[in-house]
């Protein structure tokens, strides 16, 4: 009976035991689990208020760019004023000192509040000095709160507009306007023989290449040359293409108007391809890359108010008309005269005895200018016509009619053309033709009519600062450019851009051209050869006729195009120079994120 006693006690005392430990093991796992519960929601907050803080900072910047974007549209664009003093005002409304913010809130998740802490100024590309007031670099502050975490995110972004129109950004550029429905060639690039072209391409409908250039010599002649040239900008290894279409390579000659007017390209004819070495020579031929494409408009219209100094029978004050002829009024306004004289009978009856000229000052008319002319602003409701002139117009020149520069010479010898040379932003409301000139320019045109660039030399003028300037050209109508230092070894210079909102056309087979800048259009056909061309037979040449002899197809190999587009980064910076100080701003750019931190 004892030893059965001792059992018992000994089984009771292991159960204890074993109970004691169990529960020691429980309580401990629970702890532990409360306690990873614990740290898990308290992850959970951190995490979720690191979003929120983030989703302030994008809210926040998207009701801004909202904010301008939506204030540009409802007045179909801003004065470079007007958006300076929109964007201020719209920056001011959100800073934190002034109580402005973007806050919200979500039982569930937690809540975010987010305001501008800093502005700071931003400054323009290669003139780190100059501050650019259409764009703000803005240090945001997003609070970001769920259950007992806070965290604040500042992030820098700089908001606004640019200060030059996309177009600007590229050497080639195509453009649909699809308000209007595609029209013939609408947003295609045509390259017909060795265009050699450095920089990026945009082109929102297709390309279409040829080892053939064209020209019409006595009727339609494609003349052997080689496919056209890419070369990437300084520090890229490959031209980029933004293409919106398909690429294709015409085999065969065909009707050259037929040609450019079609927007599908079928049959053997031509033949598409994705090998952007089936399209050019060499080997860094262009890269296909993605993007949306951008609308940028330049307003040509818009700029009219700019420069016009007359409205109906009223004049702007401060306003003088005098005759034009060596004049130097570098701070006046200006508006031409001439003097037209009548006969008006003094006596007689059915015949008249006695006659006395009677002069009338005219406003309206043709009128032309030579000679060394300094203006500060100048407006004529008539047309114009530049020969042998040196003119600068300080704050611009208003033509109502058509503008003529040059004297029309129809021939291939640059010493019968006209020496001009020319300074200024100028408005044109009819057509513009350059014609039998040895133009020096350093001139932004706006054209409503169409652009005519022939039997003529064009160089930049030599600037103060040792630089060259520019001929910048916005067109509402086609722009063609044939003819230019025909049977020259050495191209015209032509530093500056070339935009179309209808077609433009230039020729590098006679001609011989070399634009610093770029080009941009509905439909762009460009037409070349590589090496020399001569109204006069020379060793290696190709003859068309007994006038034409082009360089041969061995001999293109190892020289230059005669048509160059090489894009210049600072073809921006001279826009920014040369426009009227009131440009029309038509699009916000994207925000950009420049720093963020916890």
């Amino acid at each position: 009976m004892p030893i059965i006693s001792k059992q018992h006690g000994n089984t009771l005392l292991i159960t204890l035991v074993i109970l004691i430990l169990f529960s020691i093991l429980g309580l401990s796992l629970l702890s532990i689990s409360i306690s990873g519960m614990s740290k898990n929601e308290i992850r959970e907050d951190n995490i979720q208020s690191q979003d929120l803080s983030e989703k302030g900072i994008d809210r926040i910047t998207h009701q801004i760019n909202s904010e301008l974007t939506k204030k540009i549209e409802e007045n179909n664009g801003l004065t470079r004023t007007n958006f300076i003093n929109l964007l201020n005002s719209t920056v001011n409304k959100y800073k934190c000192t002034s109580g402005g913010s973007i806050a919200d809130s979500n039982g569930k998740t937690g809540s975010y509040n987010a305001c501008i802490k800093e502005v700071k100024p931003t400054f323009e590309k290669n003139k780190p000095t100059v501050e650019n007031e259409l764009r703000k670099s803005i240090v945001f502050e997003s609070k970001g709160k769920s259950g007992d975490s806070t965290k604040i995110l500042l992030t820098e972004i700089e908001i606004g507009a640019e200060s030059a129109p996309e177009t600007l950004k590229y050497a080639v550029g195509t453009n649909i306007n699809d308000k209007d429905g595609i029209q013939d060639g609408e947003g295609n690039l045509y390259l017909h023989g060795g265009v050699s072209v450095k920089g990026d391409f945009k082109v929102d409908g297709n390309i279409i290449t040829r080892n053939f250039g064209y020209a019409y010599l006595n009727g339609e002649q494609w003349i052997q040359s080689l496919l056209p040239e890419s070369i990437p900008s300084d520090g890229s290894t490959n031209s980029k293409l933004v293409l919106g279409k398909d690429s294709y390579r015409l085999t065969t000659n065909t009707g050259y108007n037929n040609h450019i007017d079609r927007n599908t390209f079928t049959g053997s004819t031509y033949s598409r391809t994705t090998d952007m070495k089936n399209l050019f020579s060499g080997e860094k031929v262009p890269k296909i890359v993605q993007r949306d494409p951008v609308i940028s408009p330049i307003g040509i219209t818009d700029q009219k108010a700019n420069f016009f100094l007359i409205s109906g029978e009223y004049y702007s004050t401060g306003v003088n008309k005098i005759p034009i002829s060596n004049v130097n009024k570098s701070s006046s306004k200006i508006i031409p005269t001439y003097t037209e004289r009548t006969r008006e009978c003094v006596r007689g009856f059915l015949i008249c005895f006695e006659y006395k000229n009677v002069d009338t000052e005219k406003e309206s008319g043709s009128f032309e200018m030579n000679g060394t002319n300094r203006f500060n602003q100048f407006s004529t409701i008539g047309s114009l016509e530049l020969t042998n002139s040196n003119s600068t117009f300080t704050k611009g020149l208003y033509v109502g009619g058509n503008l003529q520069i040059g004297n029309n010479n129809t021939t291939y010898n640059s010493n019968n053309y006209s020496d001009i040379t020319l300074d200024g932003p100028i408005y044109v409301k009819g057509n513009v033709n350059i014609q039998g000139a040895n133009l020096k320019s350093n001139v932004l045109l706006y054209v409503e009519g169409e652009v005519k660039i022939q039997y003529s030399t064009i160089n930049g003028k030599p600037l103060t600062d040792g630089k060259q300037g520019s001929l910048i050209i916005f067109s509402k109508g086609q722009i063609k450019i044939s003819n230019n230092s025909v049977n020259q070894d050495n191209p015209s210079q032509i530093k500056g851009f070339f935009y179309s909102e209808q077609d433009l056309e230039i020729y590098g087979v006679g001609s011989n051209i070399r634009i610093e800048g770029g080009i941009s259009a509905r439909r762009i056909v460009l037409n070349a050869i590589r090496g020399r061309a001569s109204d006069k037979l020379f060793t290696g040449a190709t003859k068309i006729n007994s006038n034409d002899y082009f360089e041969g197809e061995v001999g293109q190999k190892t020289r230059e195009s005669r048509l160059q587009i090489i894009y210049d980064q600072e073809i921006i910076e001279t826009f920014s120079n040369l426009k009227q100080p009131e440009p029309i701003i038509y699009k916000v750019e994207p925000p950009l994120v420049k720093e963020r931190k916890i």
